[in-house]
């Protein structure tokens, strides 16, 4: 297995490997091309590309959020949807023949809420996230 967490937070930048914050992720615009030219690779340009394959190196990923206006922020919204993309490649999605799930050490993703939140979005990042490599998607709560 790879090494320990990598933490990705939607502060600014302190307690964390990469701030979200820091970042302007751009929407996954359904090109497929991380499916079937380059499974596993999203051609999008920007920091979150990057730091894909550092993702993937790790055992595990924190995703740490806090609310805005009682919601999951945007930019965490972007990320989570971009991650899924590219673990669909380690899966038989669309037809297509997964990637080996032993090629990447991700297993394991958190996602940290801090704060009270409206729409928290459990079942969707779980259902968005646990896939390919990742066999466990856990939630842990924080009051501010």
């Amino acid at each position: 297995m790879g090494s320990a967490c990598f933490i990705l937070a939607d502060s600014d930048g302190t307690d964390c490997d990469a701030s979200l914050q820091e970042m302007r992720i751009r929407r996954c615009r359904g090109c497929v091309r991380c499916l079937t030219e380059h499974p596993g690779i999203c051609e999008i340009d920007d920091r979150f590309t990057e730091l894909i394959p550092v993702i993937l190196a790790h055992s595990e990923l924190r995703i740490s959020v806090a609310p805005e206006h009682g919601k999951v922020p945007d930019r965490a919204r972007k990320a989570i949807e971009r991650l899924s993309n590219i673990l669909d490649a380690y899966t038989d999605c669309g037809g297509n023949v997964p990637l080996p799930a032993d090629s990447v050490d991700l297993r394991r993703i958190t996602v940290a809420y801090r704060g009270n939140f409206e729409d928290r979005m459990e079942s969707e990042i779980t259902g968005a996230l646990r896939k390919g490599p990742v066999s466990d998607v856990d939630f842990i709560y924080f009051e501010n």
